[in-house]
């Protein structure tokens, strides 16, 4: 599903969901091209509860909590620099 079909499946809304396909551009933006709808929710708290629930039982999974006000998702891409415990 793209990022325009989960904006007009869930209008409003908090979403919680997993990207399929996706790539980093030359800027260090994520680009979604597939991602999956695992959930919807009316707050923002809920759903960050049921991406740490699941991101705690498997951290390799790529998700994300967003509203679909967004016309896009715009994740910027942050390189981690130091040492992480």
């Amino acid at each position: 599903m793209k990022w325009e079909d989960v904006c007009q499946a869930f209008p409003e809304q908090w979403v919680l969901i997993e990207a399929v396909q996706a790539y980093t551009n030359e800027q260090s933006e994520r680009i979604l091209e597939e991602v999956t709808p695992l959930k919807k929710f009316t707050t923002s708290p809920e759903a960050m509860r049921a991406y740490q629930e699941i991101h705690r039982e498997d951290p390799t999974r790529e998700l994300y909590v967003l509203h679909t006000n967004r016309k896009n998702p715009n994740i910027i891409e942050k390189k981690w620099v130091g040492i992480r415990k």
